[in-house]
């Protein structure tokens, strides 16, 4: 095995121990530790994804990578934005601020959805990729659809984006038209759905 997976996988595996003892035994702290850990894991294996420009969190380095150069970079920043996520949510639980930040992303919520959108664009790219065909059966029966997700996926994400940096920007515009575009849809508002996803993280 890797040495630098097998750093990768035992801070995550260590986090997620922790996090579970902390809640069983009660210890204070050892849940942000947990998390902490866990995220720490994830943006290495990111680092080193972009560093390498393959895939991370491999076991052997001799097998053949077809995901080598730009789908790893794109798989290394993902990995490496859900790990500063991760981090950035322990720092927030350890200070106590948790809270306060959740409830400032329930009424604007423009950073988050560009975050978001990011990640949903970047798992877009990753399964739109095809490294190899495998005839014509499975270039019609799996190449195809998997390319329509994986486009739909990217569209989606970086729609979110740009709905994003609209409510960061200007978050009255944003209201209005998500309210108007929602209600002639016989939708609740934006925010409703909004709070209904957020709500359980309080």
């Amino acid at each position: 095995m890797r040495l630098i997976t097998f750093v990768e996988y035992a801070l995550i595996f260590i986090g997620a121990v922790g996090m579970i003892a902390a809640r069983v035994y009660y210890l204070p702290g050892g849940f942000n530790l947990g998390l902490f850990l866990v995220g720490a894991g994830i943006a290495l294996g990111g680092a080193e994804s972009i560093y390498l420009r393959r895939m991370s969190f491999r076991f052997s380095s001799f097998r053949e990578d077809f995901y080598a150069g730009t789908p790893a970079l794109i798989w290394g920043w993902t990995a490496l934005l859900v790990g500063a996520m991760v981090l950035a949510s322990a720092y927030l639980m350890e200070e106590e601020l948790w809270r306060t930040v959740v409830s400032y992303l329930m009424r604007r919520p423009g950073t988050l959805l560009a975050l978001l959108g990011l990640l949903v664009a970047g798992a877009g790219a990753l399964i739109a990729f095809s490294p190899r065909s495998r005839g014509l059966a499975w270039t019609l029966l799996v190449r195809v659809p998997k390319t329509i997700v994986g486009v739909m996926l990217i569209v989606a994400g970086l729609a979110a984006v740009g709905l994003g940096v609209w409510e960061t920007i200007d978050p009255r515009s944003f209201t209005r038209w998500s309210t108007d575009a929602l209600s002639q849809l016989g939708l609740a508002p934006f925010d409703h759905h909004w709070r209904r996803l957020l709500g359980p993280l309080r």
